[in-house]
C-alpha cells in the first residue's frame, strides 16, 4: 500500500486537522508513500492561512465536474483516508456530492475523526454515510462520544459463534515531527523569564478562564507579563470579555507591539496567529501554557498539537494537571502525572501557590531550567513523535483493509 488519497471534507480550517494533514504528508514523504490531498474550498475559515498548505489541492464540492475529477483520481490510489467531513453549514449540493463521492469510491476507506464531543460531531455532514463506508475508523479515544456513536452503527457485534464482527474502531494520536520544530526554534537560554504565554482558541475548555485567575492573583502581583494568542471575535468572545479586565490587542501585530509597560498589568490578548510566527515568540518566553481540560473518556493517549509545540520551542511547559491525570503515556503506560521527569509544571487550579513556587524556583537557576525543558522534550517526543504515531495508523490500516 504505497499510494494514498487524503480527503479534507471540512477544508483548510487552520487548526488541528490541518496540522495533522501537514505532518501526515511529511511521514508519507519520509517513508516512500505517494499521496494527493483534496480539500473543500466551499467555505473560507478564519485560520485558513495559519499553516503552509501549498501541497493541498482545493476544490468545490458543490461543483459536480470538480468532484468527478477528484473521484477519478482517488480511485487510482490504494487507500482513501478521510481526515474530516463537510460542515453542515455548506451548501446542500456540496454535502450531497461528498456523499456521492463516498458511494463511488472503489478502494478501501479509513475515517479519522478528530472531534471529541457530540456537540461537535453533529456539525459534520455525511456522518452516517462516512461511518458506514469506512473499513477502519480512528478516534482520539475508543470511549469518546464518536466511538460510541459509530459503534452503534458499525461497531463490533458478537455473532452466534462468539466472533466479533464490525468495523474496527481504533485510538490514534496526532503525531508531530519534534526534531524539526526544535531545530528551528529552540534557544540556548530563555530571553524573558517574566513572560508567560497562553495559546489556544476562544473555547472555554482551553482554560483561558483559569489563566485569568492565575494571572490576576499570582503573576500580576509579582510584576510578570501574560500574553494570550489565538483569541478570535467569535460568539464566545462575548462571554470571554466578561471574565476579567484585559488589554484588547486583537487588531495588533504581536511582533510589532511594545509590551515593555505591560509587566505587572492586565493580560495582553492577541488574535489568531500565524503558526511559525507564534512559535518563534513562544521560544523566547519563560513559560508556555496549554491548559486544555477534558473528561478522561475523551483523552486516552492523545495530546494536542499545541502541547507538542510548547515543548518543542524550549520554553517550560505548563499544562493542566487534570489533563495529565487523565492521559496515558504511549511508552510508559502510566498517567502523565504519575511519570517521573516529565519536565512539566502541572497547573493545579486548586493549588496555585505550588504552581507559582515552582516557577519562582526555576527563575533562579539556568541549570534547572535547561534540565526541565530537556526532560519535557524527551518525554513528549517519546509519547507523540510522528514516526511513532503515523506508523501505528498505517499498520492498523494495512492490517484491517
Amino acid at each position: 500500500m504505497k499510494k494514498i488519497a487524503i480527503i479534507m471534507g471540512r477544508g483548510i480550517e487552520g487548526c488541528g486537522v490541518t496540522k495533522f494533514t501537514i505532518e501526515q504528508c511529511k511521514f508519507y514523504e519520509k517513508h516512500g508513500y505517494s499521496y494527493n490531498v483534496y480539500a473543500s474550498k466551499d467555505k473560507s475559515w478564519t485560520r485558513k492561512n495559519a499553516h503552509k498548505t501549498d501541497n493541498i489541492h482545493q476544490l468545490k464540492f458543490a461543483k459536480d465536474e470538480e468532484v468527478d475529477s477528484m473521484i477519478e483520481e482517488v480511485n487510482k490510489a490504494d487507500i482513501a483516508i478521510i481526515n474530516s467531513l463537510p460542515a453542515m453549514s455548506l451548501k446542500e449540493e456540496a454535502i450531497e456530492n461528498f456523499k456521492r463521492m463516498l458511494s463511488e469510491i472503489q478502494i478501501p476507506v479509513a475515517l479519522i475523526q478528530h472531534d471529541h464531543a457530540m456537540q461537535s460531531i453533529r456539525r459534520n455532514g455525511a456522518l452516517d454515510e462516512a461511518i458506514q463506508k469506512a473499513n477502519i475508523i480512528f478516534v482520539h479515544s475508543t470511549t469518546n462520544d464518536f466511538a460510541k456513536y459509530a459503534s452503534n452503527l458499525v461497531g463490533p457485534k458478537v455473532d452466534l459463534f462468539g466472533t466479533e464482527e464490525g468495523t474496527p474502531i481504533v485510538a490514534f494520536q496526532p503525531g508531530m515531527y519534534f526534531d524539526e520544530v526544535k531545530e528551528r526554534y529552540w534557544k540556548n537560554d530563555c530571553e524573558d523569564e517574566l513572560h508567560h504565554k497562553w495559546i489556544g482558541r476562544t473555547t472555554s475548555w482551553k482554560g483561558y478562564q483559569e489563566m485569568f485567575k492565575y494571572h490576576n492573583g499570582y503573576l500580576m502581583p509579582n510584576e510578570m507579563l501574560t500574553t494570550y494568542e489565538g483569541i478570535e471575535r467569535s460568539p464566545a468572545f462575548l462571554g470571554f470579555r466578561e471574565l476579567s479586565e484585559f488589554e484588547n490587542l486583537l487588531a495588533e501585530d504581536p511582533n510589532e507591539y511594545d509590551l515593555s509597560e505591560a509587566y505587572g498589568s492586565d493580560v495582553q490578548v492577541f488574535g489568531p496567529y500565524i503558526q511559525e510566527e507564534m512559535l518563534e515568540r513562544m521560544s523566547k518566553v519563560g513559560f508556555g501554557y496549554q491548559l486544555s481540560r477534558m473528561k478522561e473518556h475523551f483523552i486516552q493517549r492523545s495530546i494536542e498539537y499545541t502541547h507538542c509545540e510548547v515543548v518543542c520551542t524550549g520554553t517550560i511547559p505548563v499544562f493542566n494537571k487534570k489533563y495529565g491525570d487523565a492521559c496515558t503515556h504511549r511508552h510508559y503506560g502510566k498517567k502523565f502525572t504519575d511519570c517521573e521527569n516529565s519536565g512539566t509544571i502541572w497547573f493545579d487550579e486548586n493549588n496555585f501557590d505550588e504552581t507559582l513556587n515552582q516557577m519562582l524556583d526555576l527563575r533562579e537557576s539556568t541549570e534547572k531550567r535547561n534540565n526541565m525543558r530537556n526532560q519535557a522534550y524527551e518525554f513528549y517526543k517519546l509519547h507523540q513523535d510522528a514516526d511513532y504515531t503515523f506508523a501505528d495508523i498505517m499498520n492498523n490500516i494495512e492490517n484491517n483493509t
